[in-house]
């Protein structure tokens, strides 16, 4: 496959991906201004037969052009058009585990099946730490629900319990803590829930649908939030730090948020859920909450019931 074919595919791939469907004169348009390359009618035609041949389905014309089912290209590529990619690829595997590059995990997945990164690894100078991440099969294709707008079906088997059946709105793929969560809708739910990515056993794309709060803003929502647990009243919280560990705290915020008050205090604007909880507890006896007064009470009795045990 020569390189004009290649640049065309892609922005085919590109445009189908993440639409309910283009017309011939569209995708023409968009490879047109892409690539500077003026195709006619057959050859836009042949270039869809292509990716049909590489897997991906795109129904038969009428007027509209789409995929029917989620679809990768990378995954169906020759090896050969990935020979210099090798060293980045070791270093952007590593990248993708951060919660800012979820968009990453679409492709690597796929690469990683088709390139050897092995020396590349070994040879780079940054070191990330490497989590198995449980689910992660799952990513490419919720990625794909959640551009297409797709209600779902899931089978979740929570800890400890039986799997059941939920049907779910996909909004956004959100990692915390080396996990990855599912934040939506869920059918008569009135407000956004998470999922965890390793308890889910099967999804499917339905065309079963229901209401939900089209206007809610969910990302917002974990903009104010330290974690995903939707719980707790959104607030101001202070924390005073010990001499010592106060200037860790400056130079790594607890949240976007954090304001200093004084030398030694800090505040953020978050949700009081468990994930806060969990991370003012990790600063042990280096911090002390001043505001609120439940919050300061909870941390209490936490403290108070660990000291019990030993």
């Amino acid at each position: 496959m020569d390189k004009n074919r290649l640049d065309r595919i892609f922005v085919i791939h590109q445009k189908l991906r993440t639409t309910q469907g283009y017309t011939a004169q569209e995708l023409i348009a968009a490879i047109a201004l892409k690539t500077d390359q003026h195709i006619s009618d057959r050859t836009l035609r042949n270039d869809i037969q292509d990716l049909r041949v590489m897997g991906a389905e795109i129904p038969p014309r009428r007027k509209m052009y789409r995929y029917s089912e989620p679809f990768s290209i990378f995954g169906m590529l020759d090896d050969s058009y990935y020979g210099s990619l090798n060293e980045a690829l070791g270093l952007l595997r590593q990248i993708a585990k951060n919660k800012e590059f979820v968009g990453l995990e679409d492709i690597l997945l796929r690469l990683e099946q088709r390139i050897s990164v092995t020396d590349a690894e070994q040879s780079s100078f940054i070191d990330f730490e490497n989590v198995e991440l449980k689910g992660k099969v799952h990513l490419p294709k919720i990625h794909q629900y959640i551009l297409k707008k797709q209600f779902m079906r899931i089978d979740y088997k929570p800890f400890g319990g039986n799997t059941y059946q939920r049907h779910f709105f996909p909004v956004l793929l959100k990692e915390y803590n080396n996990r990855w969560f599912l934040i939506g809708w869920e059918n008569g739910k009135q407000v956004p829930q998470n999922l965890a990515i390793d308890r889910i056993e099967a999804l499917r794309e339905t065309a079963e649908d229901f209401g939900y709060d089209k206007k809610f803003d969910v990302k917002q929502l974990f903009t104010d939030m330290i974690g995903v647990t939707l719980q707790g009243q959104l607030e101001t919280v202070k924390l005073r730090f010990s001499e010592n560990r106060f200037p860790f705290v400056e130079t790594k915020k607890i949240h976007i948020s954090q304001q200093t008050e004084s030398n030694g205090t800090v505040s953020i604007k978050v949700y009081t859920n468990r994930e806060l909880i969990a991370k003012i507890l990790e600063f042990g006896d280096d911090v002390e909450v001043l505001e609120p007064a439940a919050l300061r009470e909870t941390i209490k009795t936490i403290l108070s019931n660990a000291q019990s045990r030993y």
